[in-house]
């Protein structure tokens, strides 16, 4: 039978739901979620001193709601500490906890081997080909 040939949207939603699930069966056994995982990979990667919930939200493309909550849980579970900007008391700036640090070696090695079962059968080159397309995709479709 014949396969119909599916939009890149759909695949890629596809492609998301099948990742995230993984994901957060793995990630299960440290207390954690997928979208958890995603903001403290930002901040385990952010070169800036000072990191606030606007610099989450246009890095990751999510509403305010939605990091509120999941700064929330995070500094609920002690990965993180939330604490006012010296200079605009309106602003909290975000600090990884030890126990952020801790479960990062984890985080990543999970991440890794989903990767490499996304990537499976695949080169280098194309592994490469597809990264740079994808994130012209993202650069495409999310918003300035």
């Amino acid at each position: 039978m014949e396969r119909r040939k599916q939009p890149i949207g759909f695949l890629v939603k596809q492609i998301n739901n099948v990742f995230e699930k993984d994901l957060n069966e793995k990630l299960k056994a440290i207390g954690i979620t997928s979208s958890q995982c995603a903001v403290l990979d930002y901040l385990f990667h952010s070169n800036k001193d000072e990191v606030s919930q606007r610099d989450v939200e246009q890095n990751l493309n999510l509403k305010n709601p939605t990091v509120t909550g999941l700064l929330k849980r995070l500094d609920e579970k002690g990965y993180i500490l939330c604490v006012p900007n010296a200079k605009d008391r309106r602003k909290n700036n975000i600090y990884l906890t030890e126990k952020a640090y801790d479960i990062q070696r984890r985080m990543d090695a999970d991440r890794k081997k989903l990767d490499k079962r996304l990537t499976m059968g695949m080169t280098k080159k194309e592994v490469a080909a597809m990264t740079r397309a994808l994130e012209k995709m993202l650069y495409n479709i999310a918003e300035p």
